[in-house]
């Protein structure tokens, strides 16, 4: 008889909206792991998801979790205030540590877990779901391969609908770690960087507040290494969207991260509206459904992000190697995020480099 490998037992530090609806759905489906125990300062959510999942381990404090020998693995699902003084802590008891994004509030923070974290045994990674998004990692290869020629510019939108009504506090001020630009706008700095392999060097950005968030709607314009330009929108008013476009001198990849069928790619000489161009997006449906059925059983490309990113975790526990998304990657996005939202209050262009690790991420200009 085949002998079972040892499960790697990870506990839950946060049971919000992303940890109960995102993340355990996902480690519930995964066989080389177990959730053994879980934390929440609020009793109710932490009865409410240990319940659901079958968490045998609950506490109201964090640092009890942590002092529990059975925990190989930790994952940090809190505010984003939180996450250096948990992420230390963490560290300190030589767990295997999963930060959801963002890594931290600002970039002294993210500099001090990436120093801890470089000399800890344990694996750490920084939760950027959208990097194991299928078609994502499609039009990575597509750039890779040289096949949009010169890379002209990249833009994005991640927009959805968040009534600010229900919303916690430290999600509405950006000194708590909230607004557009922090929580969501890294995901698409984050896939800028991923999907180019290029540094950001320079950013703008304005922003509208609401009732209830100082950063509701964001627009935000950037220039990478090489001279290419970057733009995107980010809002919690509208709509759900997850887009990529890429322009290059050969065409044009439009990667729309809610579709099944959202990889498309245009030539030089194709109008979006042609015949060839419906013909061809006809014959890309049909392709991309055999490959994305074992997704949408799994609840849609989206949700399948979250089951691959820790499958991947795993794996790295299991082997040794290095995670492919790091808590440099982490501290790389907030520092753009930071001098984002030191632009809106400036209204300044603000220069990003190596050199720069202040708090606002950069200098102005």
């Amino acid at each position: 008889m085949k002998k079972e490998k040892p499960k790697i037992r990870i506990g839950v530090i946060g049971c919000g909206k992303a940890s109960e609806t995102l993340h355990l759905p996902a480690l519930n489906r995964l066989g080389a792991v177990q959730v053994i125990a879980a934390a929440d300062s609020n009793e109710n959510r932490l009865r409410t998801v240990t319940e659901r999942f079958s968490i045998p381990k609950r506490f109201t404090d964090y640092r009890e979790l942590l002092e529990q020998d059975d925990v190989d693995a930790v994952a940090v699902f809190t505010s984003p205030g939180s996450h250096m003084e948990i992420g230390l802590c963490a560290l300190e008891s030589r767990k295997h540590l999963f930060i959801d994004k963002p890594l931290a509030i600002d970039v002294d923070e993210c500099e001090t877990l990436v120093q801890k974290a470089s000399g800890a045994p344990v694996r750490t990674m920084l939760g950027f779901n959208f990097r194991w998004h299928r078609l994502l990692r499609s039009a990575r290869d597509i750039v890779r391969s040289g096949a949009l020629g010169e890379i002209k510019g990249i833009q994005s939108t991640y927009t959805h609908w968040h009534p600010g009504e229900t919303a916690q506090v430290w999600h509405r001020k950006r000194e708590l770690g909230g607004g557009v630009l922090l929580n969501d706008g890294v995901h698409h700095f984050d896939l800028w960087r991923f999907l180019l392999e290029r540094e950001i060097t320079e950013i703008f950005s304005i922003s509208s507040a609401s009732e209830f968030f100082e950063d509701e709607t964001s627009a935000v314009t950037g220039r990478l290494e090489g001279g290419t330009l970057a733009s995107a929108l980010f809002s919690f008013g509208s709509s759900p969207e997850s887009s990529v476009e890429i322009c290059g001198s050969l065409g044009r990849l439009v990667v729309s991260c809610y579709r099944f069928d959202g990889l498309e790619f245009f030539s030089n000489q194709t109008y979006p509206g042609s015949i060839a161009g419906r013909m061809r997006k006809a014959m890309n449906t049909l392709k991309e459904l055999p490959e994305s059925i074992p997704a949408i059983l799994k609840g849609g490309d989206f949700l399948y992000t979250y089951l691959s990113q820790w499958r991947h975790f795993a794996d790295c526990i299991i082997t040794g190697r290095e995670p492919e998304c790091t808590f440099e990657d982490g501290k790389k996005a907030v520092r753009i995020a930071c001098a984002s939202v030191e632009s809106v209050k400036s209204g300044k262009k603000i220069r990003l480099g190596p050199e720069h690790v202040k708090n606002d991420g950069g200098r102005r200009e």
